[in-house]
Parts: C-alpha cells; structure tokens; sequence
C-alpha cells in the first residue's frame, strides 16, 4: 500500500496507488532489503475525484513525465531509527531521500513501512493556487506498507 497525504486550504485528501511495482530483494539472514525500487504511473493515483485526478495530471505534465520511481542506495541508523537512503525521481528530477522506516521480518515474511515528506517544488513543480486564497501545501507526507514473501534465495 502506497498513499499520498496533501494538506490543501480546502479538501485536503490522501491519494492512493492502486497499481505500482515493488521489486524488493532480501537475504534470508539480512536485517534490511538489499535492493529496492518502486515505481508507478501517475495515472495510478487515484484521490477519490476525478476532476482532482485530471487537473493533478496535468498539473504533473503527465504526457511527458507520467511515472515516479525509488531506488534504494543504502540504510543508516540514527539512535533508534532506521533510514533507508535512495533516490527519488519525479517530473523527470532526482532527489535523494531518507524515509524513517521499520523493517520486520519473520521466517520468509518481510514488512516494510515508513513514511517521508518532500516538497514537490524541489521537482519543478510549481506551487498549487486557485482563486488566489487556496492552495495546496507544498509539503507532501507519503505513506508506504509493503509486505511480501522470499521467493528461492532472495
């Protein structure tokens, strides 16, 4: 599960993915992932209206920069907290990241969740204002939970 959290003036919503790829590499005796990439076409996010949906696609230049994608680079550990490092490619710039996350994983069942926040103006994206009163907070909050099986060695 993948969700977007975005705090507008007016109706603010949390959108989700209701398709993407996850492709996650684990060793069975690891603490964390050795790879991990995640990616998805904006048309996959769905906010629950479709006239957001349409205007948030072509707000993102959708016709020439449809997908979004994750590559993990490594982890840190900051007192308690795991990092997973990696870089965040959206309206076709990268930026790197570092997500908060916890990783669980018992027997061949892995857990992944955390959550991040970017500015999407850090993606050449332009700030959202409609009627000169409304707008939506350029600070995004991104929720992600995967879970998934080790499949043969990985």
């Amino acid at each position: 599960k993948v969700e977007v959290a975005v705090t507008a003036t007016v109706d603010s919503f949390v959108g989700h993915l209701e398709n993407y790829v996850a492709q996650v590499e684990c060793e069975p005796q690891a603490t964390f992932p050795s790879k991990a990439e995640v990616a998805f076409d904006f048309a996959n996010l769905k906010t629950g209206n479709k006239d957001r949906d349409i205007a948030m696609l072509k707000w993102l230049e959708y016709s020439t920069q449809p997908k979004a994608e994750f590559h993990l680079t490594g982890w840190k550990q900051t007192g308690t907290t795991n990092f997973a490092i990696g870089q965040l490619t959206i309206h076709g710039i990268t930026k790197n990241v570092e997500s908060p996350v916890v990783v669980k994983h018992e027997a061949d069942i892995w857990e992944i969740t955390g959550t991040t926040g970017f500015d999407y103006r850090d993606f050449n994206l332009t700030k959202i204002r409609k009627a000169l009163v409304l707008t939506v907070d350029p600070h995004l909050k991104v929720n992600f939970y995967l879970v998934g099986k080790l499949q043969g060695n990985k």
